[in-house]
């Protein structure tokens, strides 16, 4: 039988006739290591998705929070200061602990959507980060009736209403801040630390008026700046 140009290239090689030949042979070699930069870049993308999926929107919390605590603290404020106030301190904390609690339940929504597309770490660590927050303002909420039952004056519960939310909500962005590795949460948590030791610092009434102003005002202020910093495709911080 005539040997073809093409069977005795083959033959030279150490390789058969084609038919011989198993289907894996024209594939990469197994064995062979993966380029580092293909690694890398596999590596950079798989963050990229992650990161992209469980991009928390400050102008959807810190609005959330913003309007909660501008209110919330405005109506105590008002309640406090003034001696003809339209309502009294029972209901600016019943409506202060509504907006708490609602925006409590905002987080957490956001946060359970936000990672629901992830699985794995990421997705477990939102999920309960997320309910952090909702069953931490469950005790928070019921704060007034303990201090109340526990026979605490108007002035004690003011004062604890006004510091322990405010510490929570900035431990809790902190927190989040580091574990997702978001500056803008990390710095806003911070700013609340450092509002809320002011406040403390300047007592009843007008403590409530900084919180309000300068808590919530400035919580609604970073929301805008995302939300103009995303409407330009800067994305997150």
């Amino acid at each position: 039988m005539t040997t073809t140009p093409t069977e005795a290239t083959m033959t030279e090689h150490g390789a058969g006739p084609a038919h011989d030949r198993s289907p894996h042979d024209d594939g990469p070699d197994d064995d062979a290591p993966l380029d580092p930069e293909l690694v890398a870049q596999i590596v950079a993308d798989q963050r990229a998705r992650v990161r992209s999926a469980i991009d928390v929107e400050a102008r959807v919390l810190f609005g959330a929070w913003g309007v909660a605590w501008l209110l919330g603290f405005g109506a105590l404020w008002v309640a406090e200061s003034q001696e003809a106030a339209p309502f009294g301190e029972g209901v600016a904390l019943a409506v202060f602990g509504a907006l708490l609690l609602a925006a409590g339940g905002v987080t957490a929504w956001h946060l359970t959507v936000r990672t629901r597309g992830v699985h794995g770490t990421s997705a477990v660590q939102g999920a309960m980060y997320g309910w952090t927050w909702f069953v931490t303002f469950l005790g928070v909420f019921a704060l007034p009736q303990a201090l109340e039952r526990a026979g605490a004056s108007g002035d004690v519960q003011t004062t604890v209403m006004t510091v322990v939310p405010a510490l929570v909500v900035g431990a809790l962005y902190m927190a989040g801040g580091a574990m997702w590795g978001d500056r803008t949460q990390f710095t806003l948590g911070a700013g609340i630390g450092v509002v809320t030791a002011v406040a403390a610092l300047v007592g009843l009434p007008h403590m409530l008026g900084v919180m309000a102003v300068a808590g919530g005002g400035g919580m609604l202020l970073t929301a805008g700046v995302d939300a103009v910093r995303r409407r330009r495709g800067g994305g997150r911080a």
